[in-house]
Formats: structure tokens, sequence, C-alpha cells
């Protein structure tokens, strides 16, 4: 009864009592990595950027509470992104409790600008001016680019510290015993431990801005996975962007997050040129199924560049795709051996006819042209054009129809200059005064090009005489001259094939070039080949940094095999990017992650005309539309309608032009202790650094305020009497 009273009591007392965390206590959090450089001036990894964060503030931050991009040490004025002034906030404090000035910031950049420490900093500081007097400090530049407010996130030194700085500080290593920072934390002290071959630095907590629940960080560092996982037992916080630990330790739990980092597929339009055939390729890659190979609790599939649900998939019109390789030249096997063995068939009905025509005696007196004639099977106008034609015209416009892969006509041994790829028809004008129609016999022998071989298709005569008597005349002659010459042609074929029949049955077998077919018939049946017997194939470089690319590469040879389309996988590094920039030539599709950062609007270096030749324009797309709202995009600070809106033009461009495939983006893993309370958690983050957000509201104890209002006797019992009866 005692017990029952005072558990009553209790829940009586604190049901209605406010938690309040206390600041106190220590996070180790580990890393596997080298020791931070700790040097803001150098471009930063990610991790040592997450520890430099910790210690320094910049002109700009993200703020993740109210997701967006907000000023820290000044208040700048940013609406003409050339002309940039910025006023120090008054809480803006070294940890030596003096203010950080003007001259601190200005004294930062000069020397960046000054040593090229940080050569992307330094290419975005390039002719910009900067100037301070007192607490106001203004950046002058002729770029017009929210590119440019990167430079703001540049963690800001004091001038105390900066000259004191030694060349290996500046290039290399920061000192660790200063003592002067900026931000939530400063280090009190560096050790080491050669027993588990770990590293430690300790982070006290910055008095002056006490958001922090936690006192203390312990960064352990750890030079490799497997010293890590020797000792992972302890681990309070682990950023496992790896899945090294996964689920292993179930004291810790997984607070997942992503990035503006996500991978990408390019085709290079300048080598694959037809749309429809780029979208035929994209179509075969389906990101679920990728992403449920790669293991979709770790990934995310991704729509589009603009990581909205808008999706830039566009279905296939393509229902034959053996019609499209055709028109690329480019055939299966069957069409070869077709071209290499002769028909016999067609050879012994051909002599057939020939000896038929040889026997037949038509008399000369009923002997008239329609016993020769055919007629034209590709002049479409004029209607009655045959093989022999008597005409007293002297100017007759012929109509040729043209299958659409021919790639040249000839007329006779004179090519048409006026005739061009894809062209359905031409048009051949015969006048005597374009000296190509004369008096009397004239005659027209029609070959194509087709796949680079020229085949004769027909040959016209013409015999031309305005006057109609001597026309008449001329076509009996011609008729009985013909005749005769047929007769000679028919006998000497049917003299020869009787000799020579069984002769030329094994001479047609022989024609066959027997090292060629032996080469055709060991061919793939569904694999298509070019006239030299090279299969069709498309070269994928890809970025071979992780695992999960190097399956990626391997999913999109597998998903285009199922086309029959051959796949030259080709890895590279980040130290080889400049190099495949350098030439786009030697690449048909690109696989590489994409990191938009905080900007994530701005995919101008991806698109743009400008970007083509030597810069992240992989697929070498040149689209006006699509360069002027890309420039709109980077050169102001839009409203998030307005910017929303360029988005979706720039999208449906994409979708248009099928140049790009955007596939996934990693979820990574922040493991933190459950005993570790947490107010938030955020699903995507800008970069990794700033996953201190996810901790800097996390603490280990908490006290109950109780609210002593109504806490008389009188309403315990009226507690009581509601918890029996309600």
């Amino acid at each position: 009864m005692f017990t029952s009273l005072f558990h009553l009591i209790y829940i009586f007392l604190y049901i209605d009592a406010k938690t309040v965390p206390v600041k106190w206590g220590t996070i180790s959090e580990w890393l596997i990595w080298n020791f931070p450089s700790l040097n803001p001036l150098k471009n930063l990894s990610w991790n040592n950027q997450y520890v430099v964060w910790l210690l320094y503030r910049s002109l700009l931050k993200y703020d993740l509470e109210q997701n967006k991009i907000i000023w820290d040490i000044a208040n700048c004025d940013i609406n003409s992104l050339v002309n940039i002034e910025c006023y120090i906030n008054d809480d803006a404090i070294w940890s030596n409790w003096k203010k950080i000035t003007a001259e601190d910031i200005y004294s930062t950049y000069q020397l960046i600008k000054s040593t090229n420490s940080n050569i992307i900093l330094n290419s975005l500081l390039e002719d910009t001016s900067i100037e301070y007097k007192e607490n106001v400090i203004t950046f002058k530049n002729n770029k017009k680019d929210v590119n440019f407010l990167n430079v703001f996130f540049q963690p800001i030194l004091s001038k105390e510290n900066i000259d004191s700085l030694s060349k290996e500080n500046i290039f290399w290593n920061f000192p660790t015993n200063w003592g002067i920072y900026s931000w939530d934390f400063k280090i009190s002290s560096v050790s080491s431990d050669l027993t588990i071959w770990v590293s430690k630095i300790i982070l006290d907590k910055n008095e002056y801005y006490n958001k922090w629940n936690i006192s203390k960080i312990i960064l352990n560092i750890f030079p490799d996975t497997n010293t890590f996982l020797k000792n992972k037992q302890s681990v309070n916080v682990f950023n496992d962007d790896g899945n090294i630990v996964g689920w292993s330790i179930p004291r810790l739990q997984s607070s997942k997050y992503t990035l503006p980092q996500f991978v990408w597929l390019f085709i290079n339009q300048n080598k694959v040129t037809d749309t429809t055939f780029r979208n035929y390729i994209f179509s075969k890659i389906n990101s679920n199924n990728l992403v449920e190979l790669l293991w979709k609790d770790n990934f995310d599939v991704v729509n589009n560049p603009y990581l909205t649900g808008s999706s830039i998939d566009k279905e296939t019109s393509i229902k034959n795709f053996e019609s499209v390789m055709k028109t690329l030249w480019y055939y299966k096997k069957s069409k070869y051996i077709d071209d290499l063995m002769p028909s016999l068939e067609a050879t012994n009905s051909s002599n057939e006819v020939t000896t038929s025509t040889g026997t037949t005696e038509p008399s000369n007196d009923n002997l008239t042209i329609d016993a020769f004639q055919k007629k034209s099977e590709i002049i479409v106008k004029p209607t009655y054009v045959e093989k022999y034609n008597f005409v007293t015209k002297d100017d007759i416009l012929l109509e040729w129809k043209v299958e659409s892969w021919v790639q040249e006509v000839y007329i006779n041994d004179k090519k048409l200059e006026g005739f061009k790829l894809w062209d359905e028809k031409f048009f051949y004008r015969l006048k005597t005064s374009l000296w190509n129609f004369n008096v009397w016999k004239n005659n027209y022998k029609i070959y194509f090009v087709i796949n680079n071989n020229k085949i004769f298709k027909e040959e016209v005569n013409f015999l031309l005489n305005s006057d109609k008597d001597e026309l008449n005349k001329a076509e009996k002659q011609f008729v009985l001259d013909l005749d005769a010459e047929n007769k000679k042609i028919a006998l000497e074929q049917a003299e020869t094939n009787k000799i020579d029949a069984e002769k030329k049955k094994k001479d047609a077998v022989n024609q066959i070039d027997k090292d060629k077919f032996e080469k055709v018939n060991k061919l793939d049946e569904n694999i298509y080949y070019d006239k030299d017997l090279n299969p069709f194939t498309l070269r994928l470089y890809y970025l071979n940094t992780e695992k999960a690319l190097d399956q990626t590469a391997n999913f999109v040879k597998n998903s285009l095999k199922e086309l029959w389309i051959e796949i030259e996988l080709v890895p590279f590094d980040l130290n080889s990017v400049a190099k495949v920039l350098s030439n786009k030539d030697d690449y048909d599709m690109i696989l590489t992650w994409v990191n938009l950062g905080y900007f994530e609007f701005n995919i101008f270096p991806y698109f743009h005309s400008s970007q083509s030749k030597t810069w992240y324009n992989f697929s070498n797309i040149k689209k006006t539309s699509l360069d002027i709202l890309l420039e709109e995009l980077k050169s102001d600070i839009l409203s998030e309608e307005k910017i929303t809106e360029n988005e979706n033009k720039i999208l449906e461009i994409l979708k248009d032009e099928q140049v790009i495939k955007t596939l996934y983006t990693p979820k990574i893993n922040l493991l933190v202790d459950k005993n570790l309370k947490n107010k938030f958690a955020y699903n995507k983050l800008p970069n990794k650094a700033l996953r201190s957000y996810v901790l800097n509201s996390s603490y280990i104890k908490e006290n109950k305020i109780i609210n002593f209002e109504n806490k008389s006797i009188w309403n315990f019992f009226k507690f009581i009497f509601k918890k029996l009866y309600e």
C-alpha cells in the first residue's frame, strides 16, 4: 500500500513536469581517417571540414532548423552580387573574448589570395577587391554569380594568429595549441594511445557560445577500419557512410540522411547523336532495380537533377530496335551471311531465262518495242517512263524515289551533288541546253550508294528527235538492232550455260571468301556489327572511387546487354578527371557522382554550352534556351517561386534532349548511442560536415521541473478519482 501510494504521488507530481536537458557530459565520436590538418585555409575534405567547422565561424552558414543559408559573423547585403557590403555582428567574439573585426576577415582572405593556398577559393576571388573600414567589409567583383557566395563559407582566422603562421602551417598543418577559436568548441588537448593506435582530440565547449548541451567531445581518430572494428563497442557517435558497422551494435541507433550528392549517367550527344536512340538506352536502365541491387535501405532513387518528384524519364517511341541499328549501318550476323552466300536458285533461274530468250525467235514483221520494255521501278514522274523511251520533247524533268538509307546517287559516272542522306527523292532534268540530252541515243544508268557500296539500280534509254516520222523510223530500226543484239547475247549465254553449267555452280560456291565466311559464322547471332564486323560498342567511363559506382557501371552494362549492345567499361579516378574532360571524344557515356553543395539550383557547370569544351558539361549539350535559364539561375538571387519556375523549364528541356539520367543518392548512417537523447533528426544535409547539427541539440542527462500549480491534496484526490473512473 505504501509503495502504491508513493507511486501515485510520484505520477501526480511529475505528470505535467517539464523536461530540461542538463548542459553536461561528454560524447565520444569516432573517425576512420588520418589526423586532421585543422587547416581552414585549404580546400577541406569532409572530416577535416567537420572538425574545422566546430572551431571557426564564417560570414555565412547553413541553418538546418530554418533550412536555408543565413549570415553568421556579419550581415551582408547581397541584392547586388557584384558589390557585397557586410556589417560585423556584435556577438562575433573570439574564444579569448576579443571581438572579431573587419581586419580579421580582410586578413584571412588576403592570406588566401596572396599564398594561393586554396586554388578553388582563389579562382572565385580572382579579380575581387576587398576593402574594410571599422566594422564594415566590402567585396567587389565582376562575377554576377551565386557561386561566388561560396567564398563567404570560408572559416575566419584572427589577425593575431595569421601573423604567427609559418609557411608549413599555411600549406599543411595548423598548430593544435594556439587556442583562439570562434565557434562552439576549442581544442583543449591532443594525445595518442599507441596500445590501440588511436589519436584523440579533446574539444571543450566555448562558453561564450552556450548552445550545445554537451560539454566535451572526444574525437577518436583510427588509422584504418580494422583497428576501429577491434574497439567499436565503446563508440558513442559514428558517421557510418561505408556501412562498416551497420546494425552490429544494438546500442547504436541509426539517423539516416542524404546529401545533394548523387550519381548521374551522361550520354555524349556528339557521339550518340540520335535523341530517340538515347531515350531508348535510358529506358532500359531501371533505377528502382538498381537501388534494390545496391540495397534500398542505403540509397534513394533520384528523379532529376533538382531532387524533386518530377521525372525526366521519357516513354520511348522505338518499336523495332533492329530498324534503328540499320540506320546506324549496323546489322546482325544473318545479313552478312546473306551478302557472302550467292543464291544458286537465282543463278539457275537467270540461266533458264537467258536460254529461253535465246531460243525464242519472234517474227520481225510483228516485232515491237513492247517485247523489250520494262517499266521503271523508281521513276515516279513522268509515270510513262520505261526502259526504252522515244520522245520529241527536249526538256523532261525526272523524279526518282529513294530508300531513306541511301547515302549517294550516281547517274552514269556523275555524282548528284544536290542529293543528301535521308532524302526520299531526287530530280534530274534532261535538256539539250544542259548538255545531258542529245539527239538520238541517250543512255542513263542509275547507281545508289548504300552502306558505302555502289549498287546498280536500273537503266533507262531515251531516243530524241523532234521529227515524228524520223523518230518512228528510228524506233523500228532500234527494235531490229536490239533484237539482233539480244539474240546474239542469248545464244552466247546459252552456249556458255550448256558447256559450263556445272562449272558455274562450283564457281558460285567458290566465290565465297572462305576466311571471311568462317569469321562471320563465328559471330554472335544477336549482336549488331558494322561492315568491318566490329560489334556496336559504347564506351562507358565511370568514376571508380566507391564500390557502389563499380556495381552501377556493371548494372548499366548488363542492362544494355539485353539490347545486345556491347559496353566497354573504362574506370577513372578523381586525379584523372582533367584528362577525361580534355578529350570528350573518348567516351560515349560517363558515370559519376555530382555534388551541388549549398546552391542546388545551380547546375550551370553541367549543362551550359560554355562548359562543353573543357569543363563539366559531360554530355556536350549546347542549347540556347537552356543556357538562358541556367544563366538566370546562377547570376542573381531569385525568389523561391522564380527558381522553381526556371527549374521546371530546365527539366522539360532535359527531358526532350535525353542526355542525362539521374540514378540515386546514398543515404548515410549517422549512428548515435541510444543513451544520447536528441530533439531533432534531419533527413537531408547540404554536406557531411553539417552533421554536427544532429548533435548540437543532443544531451545525456535531463532534469524534470515540477509544475506545483494545482498540486494541492484536494487535486491529488481528484486525480486518483479520475484515474479510477476514466
